[in-house]
C-alpha cells in the first residue's frame, strides 16, 4: 500500500512513492500487488535506456519464460474520478464509489474529481502479473481505477499478464504509447464509465491464448452517466488465432457492448483466423 485511503472527497496528498530510472521492483509470488491509494501518488519515471520494471521474484532469479504468468498482482492506481456500477453511493448524487474486484482488503476508488492526479508512470514495464484475488477475479498488469486527467501515463508495456494487459474502471485520462504483449485475457479492457483517450498502441496476443483484443463495456443504461467512452488513435491490434482456453471465450476480435461509446482512428485490427 502506498499511503492509506484518504477517501472520496479529501484534497490531501499523504504519500508520494518515488521510483528512480532503471529500478526493478519485484514481488514475492502470490497475492502481492502495489496499490496507490486515494490521496497518494506514484512517481515512476524511467527513460528509454533505463525503464522501470515491475516484475516477479521468479523473473529476477532467471526462472521466467514465455509461458510464465500469474506470478504476482500488478500495479493498481486508485483515484477519485467518476464511476458507475456503485458499491457505495449513487451515480445520481455524484457519490458513486467501487471496491477493487476480488480484493480481500478494502481498496476503494471513485468520487467526483475527474481531474484527480494519481501521479506519473513513464517508461515502465509490468511483467508476469495477474494473480487471482478471488473466484474469476484477477488483477491486470496495470489497473487504473477512477484516475483523472491530472495523471500522466505513457510508454507502458504489459507483458504476460494472466488477465488483461490493462483494465480501466471509471475516471477520465489519457494514455500514450501502450503495448500489451501476450495477455491471457483481453489486451485492453475498459468499463464502468471510464473515459479514456489512447494514442499509439500495440496489442499483440499470443497464439492459442488470450481473449478479445478489446473488451469495452458500459452498464447498458443510457441515462446512467458517465458512459464508458474510449478513443484509440494510431494502433495495431493483432490476434493470430481464435483462442479457446479463456474463461470469457468471447470468440471476438473486438467486443463492444452495453452502450459503450468507442471510436477507433487510423488503426489495424489483424485477425486472420477470427
Amino acid at each position: 500500500d502506498v499511503g492509506t485511503d484518504q477517501g472520496a472527497a479529501s484534497t490531501n496528498t499523504e504519500v508520494t512513492l518515488n521510483i528512480e530510472p532503471g529500478v526493478v521492483v519485484f514481488a514475492t509470488t502470490g497475492a502481492a500487488y502495489l496499490a496507490v491509494n486515494r490521496g497518494n501518488k506514484i512517481n515512476a519515471v524511467g527513460t528509454p535506456s533505463q525503464p522501470i520494471i515491475f516484475t516477479s521474484e521468479s523473473n529476477v532469479l532467471g526462472n521466467a519464460d514465455d509461458q510464465t504468468s500469474q506470478q504476482w498482482g500488478g500495479v493498481v492506481l486508485l483515484g477519485r474520478g467518476k464511476v458507475t456500477d456503485c458499491n457505495v453511493g449513487t451515480v445520481a448524487s455524484n457519490t458513486c464509489e467501487r471496491d477493487t474486484e476480488g480484493a480481500v482488503n478494502l481498496a476503494r476508488f471513485g468520487g467526483n474529481d475527474d481531474t484527480y492526479n494519481a501521479g506519473r508512470m513513464s517508461y515502465v514495464q509490468i511483467r508476469y502479473s495477474g494473480f487471482v484475488l478471488s473466484n474469476n477475479k484477477e488483477l491486470q498488469a496495470l489497473t487504473a481505477e477512477a484516475v483523472g486527467s491530472g495523471t500522466t501515463l505513457d510508454h507502458i508495456q504489459s507483458h504476460r499478464s494472466s488477465d488483461d494487459g490493462a483494465e480501466f474502471f471509471g475516471g477520465n485520462f489519457n494514455l500514450k504509447y501502450y503495448i500489451a504483449t501476450a495477455a491471457d485475457d483481453d489486451s485492453l479492457d475498459v468499463d464502468t464509465g471510464a473515459r479514456v483517450n489512447i494514442q499509439y498502441a500495440l496489442l499483440l496476443q499470443k497464439p492459442g491464448e488470450g481473449d478479445a483484443l478489446f473488451e469495452i463495456d458500459s452498464n447498458g443504461n443510457e441515462g446512467d452517466t458517465p458512459r464508458t467512452n474510449l478513443k484509440v488513435v494510431n494502433f495495431t491490434a493483432y490476434q493470430p488465432d481464435v483462442s479457446s482456453n479463456n474463461e470469457g471465450n468471447d470468440k471476438a476480435s473486438a467486443l463492444f457492448r452495453g452502450n459503450a461509446d468507442v471510436t477507433l482512428y487510423n488503426g489495424l485490427i489483424v485477425t486472420p483466423n477470427n
